[in-house]
């Protein structure tokens, strides 16, 4: 069998246990940096999490040199409003908590202490996705806390998703949406997650974009976190090139790389897809 000329732009996302030893940390989680997202200058984590508790206890604050976004939502396969857990969230050098009850993105702006996190409730599993806008992950411990807030000084970096209904079919069932143009602060980011639940291709036809973007395929099955519950094909390249999956996978479209269609083969149980693009505003720009 030939060589397929856009393999290396589908990634199979493997699943491992808790790497910084607090049982609030993930139970299951996969990381990927730059060198495996074929040189994008983001890294990404995305975990199951199930216990409350500090995420790193006695590690206080830290800061990053690049900003990062931490991404709150639950798996609940029939309604992406359910988060399942209650948590609170430390920024800046004071300390001021903001508190997460509904699916949410947090900014860490470049610089900006943040932690501790402390999950303080769970009902059910729920999922964590760290955005990180550089290729290698790297941090700094950040001094102790210094001074108090009114309560709101960083309350703009802590945005609720507003979950809205999609096309339908096998197209998204629900979708949640925001951008540095529209409620994201102006940051360089846009995202998208959308709930699938049936078979069909997808009405987006081939297209590109102006910056570098991935998209995440991922399932509900908080167990096994492999599992994706269906079988896709993207298509990618002018010349259509088919990839087909059916287990968490990563999909890395550098600028410019021609992609969709995509057709959902068969599904076995709801699945989700997160669309992350480097750019403060979507831009589509039809094959031709």
């Amino acid at each position: 069998m030939a060589a397929q000329k856009y393999a290396e732009l589908v990634k199979p996302l493997y699943f491992r246990g808790n790497f910084m030893g607090a049982r609030a940390n993930a139970r299951l989680l996969t990381f990927m940096t730059g060198d495996k997202l074929c040189g994008l200058d983001m890294n990404f984590i995305l975990g199951v999490y199930d216990h409350p508790g500090d995420w790193a206890p006695n590690r206080g604050s830290h800061v990053h040199p690049f900003t990062e976004y931490l991404l709150f939502f639950g798996y609940d396969p029939q309604d992406m409003n359910y988060l399942g857990a209650e948590l609170t969230l430390a920024m800046g050098e004071e300390w001021e908590i903001g508190r997460i009850t509904r699916p949410s993105i947090v900014i860490a702006p470049e610089n900006l202490p943040h932690c501790p996190l402390i999950t303080e409730k769970v009902e059910k599993p729920f999922g964590h996705l760290h955005l990180a806008m550089s290729a290698a992950y790297s941090g700094e411990r950040a001094t102790d806390k210094r001074g108090d807030t009114d309560g709101t000084k960083y309350s703009h970096l802590f945005k609720e998703f507003k979950v809205v209904p999609g096309p339908g079919g096998a197209d998204a069932e629900q979708l949640m949406t925001i951008s540095g143009a529209d409620g994201l602060e102006g940051y360089a980011l846009n995202f998208q997650m959308g709930l699938y639940k049936a078979a069909g291709r997808w009405q987006e036809g081939p297209h590109s974009h102006p910056y570098d973007e991935i998209m995440i395929f991922f399932g509900h099955k908080t167990d096994d976190m492999t599992c994706l519950g269906a079988e896709i094909t993207i298509e990618l390249g002018p010349e259509h090139e088919r990839h087909t999956f059916d287990r968490t996978t990563v999909v890395v479209v550098p600028k410019g790389t021609v992609h969709f269609p995509v057709t959902v083969n068969r599904v076995e149980y709801p699945f989700r897809m997160a669309r992350v693009g480097l750019a403060a505003a979507y831009e589509s720009i039809p094959a031709e």
